[in-house]
C-alpha cells in the first residue's frame, strides 16, 4: 500500500541527504570550508535521520497491522541487512578511521525489526517512547558503555537504536492521527517527489559513489 504523502516526506528526505552529501564530499575535497559540528550543518544530518526513520515507523502501520506480515519482514530484514552490510564493509576499506558501523541504513533495520514486534502493542510502545524521551532528554542519561566498547567512534554516520527508536515509534504512533488532517491529502501530488521516495534505498546506496566519484574527477583539474 502506498501513501502519497509519505513517499513525497520519504522524497524530500531524499534530496536532502544528496544535498548534504555532495557538501559533505565538497568540504573533504576541500572546495568549502564549512563547519560540522555546530549549528545548522550539525543539525541538517540528524534531521534528514530523523525524517528516514519517522517515515519508517509510519510505514510499519500499513504492513504490519493487525497483524505481521512475516513475508514481507523477511524480505526487508534480508534486504537492509544486505545494504547495511555493504555500507560497513565500503567505508571499512576505504575510511577505516571514520567507518560506519551503526550508521542511518543500520538503525532502520533495527527500528523496522523492532517496530514490528510493537505497532499492534500500542500501549507498549508509549510507554517505551515516553521512557526513552524521559531518560535521554530529560535525565540526560546515555549508555555511553556501548560506544566506549568500540574502538572505532567517529565514524561517518552514527545513529544508534537508542535513542533513535523513539523516532520510529513516534512515526509508527502518530500516523493515525497525521491521517486525519486534511491539509496532508491535499497536498499536490509530486511524481518526482515519489519517485525519490519509491527509490529511497537504491538512491541511498548509489548517490555516494556518484558524487564522490564526480568530485575525484573534479579534483584533477
Amino acid at each position: 500500500m502506498r501513501n502519497s504523502w509519505l513517499d513525497s516526506l520519504r522524497g524530500m528526505a531524499v534530496i536532502w541527504m544528496i544535498i548534504f552529501h555532495a557538501t559533505y564530499d565538497m568540504h573533504n575535497f576541500g572546495f568549502n570550508q564549512i563547519d560540522f559540528l555546530h549549528g545548522f550543518w550539525f543539525m541538517f544530518p540528524r534531521l534528514i535521520a530523523g525524517t528516514f526513520l519517522f517515515c519508517v515507523g509510519i510505514s510499519l502501520n500499513y504492513v504490519h497491522r493487525p497483524q505481521i506480515n512475516w513475508n514481507s519482514l523477511k524480505v526487508r530484514i534480508l534486504k537492509l541487512g544486505a545494504a547495511a552490510a555493504i555500507i560497513s564493509l565500503v567505508t571499512y576499506f576505504m575510511f577505516p578511521a571514520q567507518w560506519i558501523y551503526f550508521g542511518t541504513l543500520h538503525c532502520i533495520l533495527a527500528g523496522s525489526l523492532i517496530g514490528a514486534f510493537l505497532v499492534n502493542h500500542r500501549r507498549a510502545a508509549w510507554a517505551i517512547m515516553i521512557l526513552i524521551l524521559i531518560l535521554q532528554y530529560g535525565l540526560n542519561y546515555d549508555i555511553k558503555w556501548v560506544s566506549s566498547t568500540i574502538t572505532k567512534k567517529h565514524s561517518m554516520d552514527f545513529i544508534p537504536i537508542y535513542p533513535w527508536l523513539w523516532v520510529v515509534l513516534a512515526g509508527m504512533l502518530l500516523e493515525p492521527y497525521l491521517v486525519r488532517i486534511p491539509l496532508l491529502q491535499k497536498l499536490p501530488k509530486s511524481k518526482s517527489l515519489h519517485f525519490l521516495g519509491r527509490h529511497s534505498l537504491k538512491i541511498y546506496l548509489i548517490h555516494q559513489p556518484i558524487i564522490f566519484g564526480a568530485l575525484s574527477l573534479a579534483n584533477l583539474f
